[in-house]
This record gives structure tokens, C-alpha cells and sequence, in this order.
């Protein structure tokens, strides 16, 4: 599983989010995706064996939204057990 923290600075409203969470979260692989609107940043966490990022991304950008000005993708870290 892997996640991702993708800049998305057009979010700005309750249908901004409804329809990014709603197009993303139908992609086979992907587990949860949480827009932040006070950051202006998506959260998907996936599964990276049955979905790509470029395919997230370019849901997101099949939506309206531009992803980012460049790479915007920040790799989070796993805890250490």
C-alpha cells in the first residue's frame, strides 16, 4: 500500500471535493482519498500493484483540476514497527 500527498491549489469547495473523492476513490486499487481544502491537497492511499499514480493524476485531471505545477508528489513515510 502506498500513499501520496498530491497539491491540487484549484480545490476550494464542497464540490471540488465531491468530485475528486468521487472519480478517484471508483479506481480499482484505491483504498481511501481525502480532499483538504484548507491545505489544497489530496490524500490517496493505494494499492500500487493494481493502480498507477499517473492514472490518479490524470483522473483528477479528467475532473478540471490541474495536479500541481510540476512534481507536487510528496512520498509519505511508513512508521517504523
Amino acid at each position: 500500500m502506498s500513499q501520496q500527498v498530491l497539491s491540487v491549489p484549484e480545490v476550494h469547495c464542497g464540490h471540488c471535493v465531491s468530485s475528486i473523492e468521487g472519480a478517484v476513490s471508483q479506481l480499482e486499487g484505491v483504498d481511501t482519498v481525502k480532499v483538504n481544502l484548507d491545505s489544497r491537497d489530496v490524500t490517496v492511499d493505494f494499492d500500487d500493484t493494481r493502480v498507477g499514480l499517473e492514472q490518479i493524476v490524470s483522473t483528477i485531471e479528467g475532473q478540471g483540476y490541474d495536479v500541481g505545477d510540476g512534481p507536487k508528489v510528496i512520498p509519505l513515510q511508513k512508521p517504523q514497527a
